[in-house]
């Protein structure tokens, strides 16, 4: 998995999460800018509305400590309570136990392991051998 991959699968959950969220903010601002006429007025009516575009620099640093651990080649071992993923080289392994997993959710390139903190692990599709891996995978975690 490349980084730039790592980084757009990062901004198309967070626009599938937050999508409401796209359309108020111009919209609001599109608004300050109509009502508001006063500097204030302006500046925040144009924020609220370029808002938006800053989405791939978020992106960029809410990866950036998850990157180092999945660049490299990395697997993923269900066993016990806990789900491994050990990267080659050894030093940026970690757990996840099955508890902190609120969802597993299939997309078109790669399933998202969502945890309660609102992180996401992103595990490419490639990596299970079949789509019923993908099934125990969520039988595993207690999710559907």
């Amino acid at each position: 998995m490349s980084r730039s991959q790592l980084v757009y699968w990062s901004a198309n959950e967070y626009v599938r999460r937050f999508w409401p969220a796209f359309i108020a903010f111009p919209v609001s601002g599109i608004l300050m800018l109509v009502l508001m006429p006063s500097q204030v007025g302006i500046g925040l009516g144009m924020l609220m509305i370029l808002w938006p575009l800053s989405i791939p620099a978020r992106s960029i640093l809410i990866t950036g400590r998850a990157a180092k651990r999945v660049l490299s080649p990395t697997r993923m071992v269900a066993e016990g309570e806990h789900l491994y993923f050990i990267t080659t080289p050894m030093d940026h392994n970690y757990r996840v136990n099955i508890k902190s997993v609120r969802d597993v959710i299939q997309r078109k390139e790669y399933v998202v392991v969502e945890l309660w903190k609102f992180k996401l692990i992103y595990v490419p599709l490639e990596s299970f051998q079949s789509p019923k891996d993908i099934k125990k995978l969520q039988k595993f975690t207690g999710v559907n």
